[in-house]
């Protein structure tokens, strides 16, 4: 980590239940929204592949504030007493918790998968929330995907095969992606997400979506977004990176991502 960035605890909400690590540029610009990054799955903090360590260095040393945190009952947070644990509230807590110590006011969430989903579910009810960048975030199937799904089955017969077998019994399955199956996560219907992103357009919310190569069982292709959500087009940006994996697991993914990531938070403040 650079000698100019600084990284300390934060414990907030109630009794200090929860936990996270705020890192912080040589210098803080209070006119910049800072940073909210949640739990991927049932990873720690850190995040898969140290993933949320290495995006909260790289802005921090854009001059960002950055905090990463873990929702109540994963990692070092404790869920709370006698109540279902959130982690909506659980957001919402981590948003008061960088207000009171005056590191920001307005907040840009980043969230891979169910991260996504958390600033996704966020963005409805905060308005402190300038910004989303969803990485695997929620994804529709429409006619072309089903084209393409199919072609690559006929052209590919052996992996239809092997698809087949695997339902009939587990050892012909295709190793699942690490972290795709760690939490079974509702995701609203296609008719919600759109009418949100009505909402969101006209409270001028920013919005970045990036997609990895191991979402095709239900993204294919780099316009499927913006063409089942056609008023994103001219508002947000869309990238498809078929050869990335979705932990981004090799560090070349993993910078490759956050270039797109901080040229898009830099584009916010032209």
């Amino acid at each position: 980590m650079s000698a100019d960035l600084r990284e300390s605890l934060l414990q907030f909400g109630e009794q200090n239940r929860l936990f996270g690590i705020i890192t912080l540029p040589a210098s803080v610009d209070p006119t910049r929204p800072a940073i909210v990054i949640s739990n991927t799955g049932i990873e720690h903090r850190v995040g898969p592949n140290r993933l949320h360590v290495q995006i909260a260095r790289a802005l921090a040393a854009a001059g960002y504030c950055v905090l990463r945190f873990d929702l109540g009952g994963l990692g070092d947070s404790d869920a709370p007493r006698g109540q279902a644990a959130s982690s909506l509230a659980d957001c919402r807590l981590a948003l008061d918790a960088l207000d009171a110590r005056r590191l920001g006011s307005r907040y840009v969430v980043i969230g891979l998968c169910s991260g996504s989903h958390d600033g996704h579910q966020l963005c409805r009810v905060d308005e402190r929330v300038v910004g989303l960048f969803n990485i695997d975030g929620y994804a529709y199937q429409n006619f072309k995907f089903r084209r393409l799904y199919w072609q690559s089955r006929f052209t590919h017969p052996l992996r239809t095969l092997q698809s087949i077998a695997g339902r009939i019994h587990p050892r012909f399955r295709f190793a699942e992606p690490q972290g795709m199956g760690a939490a079974i996560i509702e995701w609203p219907s296609q008719k919600e997400v759109a009418r949100d992103y009505q909402q969101f357009m006209a409270r001028q919310l920013n919005l970045g979506f990036l997609f990895t190569g191991d979402v095709q069982h239900s993204y294919l292709y780099a316009e499927q977004h913006y063409d089942i959500f056609p008023v994103l087009r001219d508002w947000a940006p869309v990238w498809f990176l078929p050869h990335i994996d979705h932990t981004l697991s090799r560090r070349t993914a993993r910078e490759e991502m956050i270039r797109h990531l901080r040229k898009w938070l830099l584009s916010l403040s032209d």
